[in-house]
């Protein structure tokens, strides 16, 4: 089921007042506009069998993030070398709650398991083409392996079992890392977020990801070990800044954090302390992060009420703001962060987070 939008969601997407929405309407910016007929009482003051009110779908969305200006593209690889921590389900997620901001999205899956692939309903099996194919075929181009997912604004480039002998056949090509920067460059003004789901470990098909990115999402559980995991990941972003020049921003987001444990919620704190600036706000444990992949929906469409629904709405919305803006949430500490995010909740101050609103976040 495609989602539709109210005036006032498109304006928020926009950064601007309803009334320049309808006007871009009348201009005819925004396409083909459905219309549905609503009954009206009898006796009501209204000509006709009633009135006619206006459906906004992706097409509005997205017309509007682009005449509002707020089309900033991103290029995110999701990576760790560890498994289980939730790169699949986070690049999953994000993906759909960027397209429901109005947002297209390209998902790239780069692990031989093809977990996104199948999430999305396709069988890695029945595929003809895949991103290894991609990788290692230079007469293969995107538009070649590119799929339409069901979810409106988001296109796939599915992966396969294939992907684990990647490694092997382009031990001799010419500048192997930069494989898939080269093949998906022609796209990168087609889409406003390209995300690379990559696998656990830190093999040439992930620097092939990193080099085509300019942002890194570094899922980490909260456990002991975690600290020292980003150092070591965060040692090879270096390492490619000085040995290719390639400089990524980098994201640490924690997943799976129960706060009934202590333990939790000291590794946050110590995280928070040793990457400030680099802890997004955390995604809590959910099982309906788990169902939802089983209904090849995401936990945003098939459970949006829940936990973490919000959590990941909150991320996406984070991540399409200016980096002007994001580094100034950024400097919060996750704890204040918190408290600000308890009173939005609670109706009592806007979290300066949601597009077109002019409210700044205060400590």
């Amino acid at each position: 089921m495609s989602k539709t939008y109210t005036l006032a969601e498109l304006a928020a997407l926009a950064g601007v007042q309803p009334e320049k929405v309808l006007g871009w309407e009348d201009q005819g910016f925004l396409g083909d506009v459905r219309h549905a007929v609503i009954p009206t009482r009898k006796g009501d003051p209204q000509n006709g069998d009633g009135a006619r009110t206006p459906i906004y779908g992706f097409e509005q969305a997205e017309r509007c993030v682009e005449l509002g200006g707020r089309g900033i593209p991103r290029r995110i690889c999701v990576v760790n070398q560890k498994g289980g921590v939730g790169k699949t389900t986070t690049t999953f997620t994000l993906a759909a709650a960027l397209a429901e901001l109005g947002r297209r999205v390209l998902v790239v899956d780069l692990d031989a398991q093809a977990n996104l692939t199948t999430s999305f309903g396709f069988d890695p099996d029945e595929l003809e083409l895949t991103s290894a194919d991609l990788l290692t075929n230079e007469n293969i181009q995107p538009e070649d392996v590119i799929l339409e997912t069901a979810i409106e604004g988001i296109h796939a480039i599915p992966g396969d079992i294939t992907l684990a002998g990647v490694e092997t056949r382009i031990q001799d090509t010419l500048m192997r890392e930069r494989i898939l920067f080269t093949k998906l460059e022609p796209l990168f003004d087609r889409y406003h977020t390209i995300l690379f789901d990559c696998p656990p470990n830190l093999s040439r098909i992930t620097l092939n990801a990193l080099v085509a990115s300019r942002e890194v999402i570094v899922p980490v559980e909260t456990q002991s070990y975690s600290i020292k995991a980003i150092a070591d990941l965060t040692n090879t972003f270096a390492l490619l800044k000085a040995k290719m020049g390639h400089e990524l921003m980098v994201w640490i987001l924690p997943t799976k954090v129960d706060r009934r444990m202590k333990l939790a919620g000291d590794i946050l704190e110590a995280l928070d302390e040793g990457f400030r600036g680099q802890i997004l706000d955390p995604i809590h444990i959910d099982s309906n992060l788990v169902r939802a992949p089983l209904l090849c929906e995401p936990v945003t469409r098939a459970f949006p009420t829940s936990r973490s629904s919000q959590e990941y709405g909150r991320l996406a919305r984070f991540l399409v703001l200016p980096d002007a803006e994001r580094a100034k949430w950024m400097d919060l500490p996750l704890r204040t962060r918190r408290k600000v995010i308890q009173r939005a909740e609670e109706g009592a101050k806007d979290l300066g987070l949601n597009e077109g609103k002019k409210k700044r976040v205060t400590a």
